[in-house]
């Protein structure tokens, strides 16, 4: 079934529903036309082959593509002798023959470990050896079809200590830096990130991430750049503080990457049967600003930017808080909404 939608034509031509704005038609446009850096997606390999809409958008409208699950440690890593390659392989060669960029997510994380992960006992040279097969076995497999890794996600808490995940417990903050080492020896080539959530909205936060990154890197870590997710409100950030913390990021010499973007019309859980209008509209004007606001920092430091999830009914937000939103680019039926026609229009 996946072989049959990837090899579709790609042409694609909708318009926005009339009670969301003024129609856009898209046929032939692109997004990543308007813009001189990568815009990517996260991608689900089922919804790519049940739905021949998904497909078409991400086919279209995206060039490069971060893996939604089947890259994480539990979907990859399964059993302590065992790597499930297969789907991560099909997305690997889905992007090779579409010309698309594909980069991983993620290596160490504190979240979605297969048991035998969180049931590991050793000493620390143990505990350096397992984490240094999980790595270096991945980055390997992928060396030359994956461009760049999420080594370490999520480290940090918010008041700017470590978290105390497994690999804190068994290694000391020194896994931070040996888990880019590893990432590096089994892939000389790629581009290495840390990735991490609230670091726009939280100065604190990003200040001791910057710290402590800088601290390895005068070490002669290899740590090319940072993600900021940016799952974001209508309201809040701020756009200052969105435009302060990308300054922040690049003039400390990292690449940025834009790597989780979302923008939430519905943070307070409001019973909502569809999106209303005047948020739709501000929700344009937000992704215009980010998009805008990247675009202007210095070339060298674009990495790009990643929408998480294509169409609303994929957005992670409505089962990870059970609520009605409207946080993407195209509506439950994969139509274009309001900020995708703004972004075409004004980018």
């Amino acid at each position: 079934m996946l072989g049959a939608v990837l090899t579709i034509g790609i042409l694609f031509s909708s318009a926005c529903r009339e009670e969301e704005m003024t129609p856009c038609s898209i046929q032939d446009k692109r997004l990543v036309d308007g813009v001189d850096f990568y815009c990517g997606n996260v991608v689900d390999l089922n919804r790519m082959g049940a739905n021949l809409d998904y497909a078409r958008i991400v086919n279209t409208q995206f060039n490069s593509v971060t893996a939604e699950n089947i890259m994480k440690p539990a979907f990859l890593h399964p059993s302590e002798n065992l790597f499930h390659w297969t789907e991560a392989d099909q997305l690997a060669d889905y992007c090779a023959s579409h010309s698309k960029r594909l980069h991983g997510h993620t290596l160490i994380w504190h979240q979605q470990l297969p048991p035998w992960m969180l049931n590991f006992r050793g000493d620390q040279t143990a505990w350096e050896n397992m984490m240094r097969e999980h790595i270096f076995q991945i980055v390997n497999h992928f060396k030359g079809k994956v461009s760049s890794w999420d080594v370490v996600n999520e480290a940090f808490n918010d008041d700017g200590t470590l978290r105390n995940s497994i690999w804190k417990k068994n290694l000391g903050s020194s896994y931070l830096e040996k888990a880019f080492q590893y990432a590096h020896e089994a892939d000389p080539a790629a581009k290495l990130f840390y990735n991490d959530y609230s670091l726009v909205i939280n100065p604190v936060k990003r200040k001791a991430v910057l710290s402590f990154l800088n601290s390895l890197k005068a070490k002669g870590v290899p740590i090319d750049g940072i993600g900021l997710q940016m799952h974001l409100f209508n309201g809040f950030p701020e756009n200052v503080e969105i435009s302060n913390a990308i300054d922040e990021v690049w003039k400390n010499d990292y690449l940025v990457h834009i790597s989780e973007l979302d923008i939430s019309i519905n943070p307070f859980s409001q019973a909502l049967d569809k999106a209303p209008q005047e948020e739709l509209v501000r929700q344009a004007e937000k992704y215009l600003y980010i998009f805008k606001t990247y675009d202007r920092i210095h070339a060298s430091y674009k990495f790009g930017i990643t929408i998480w999830g294509v169409g609303d009914r994929d957005s992670w937000i409505r089962y990870f808080y059970n609520r009605a939103d409207f946080p993407l680019l195209f509506d439950d039926n994969y139509q274009p909404k309001r900020a995708y026609c703004k972004l075409i229009a004004d980018l």
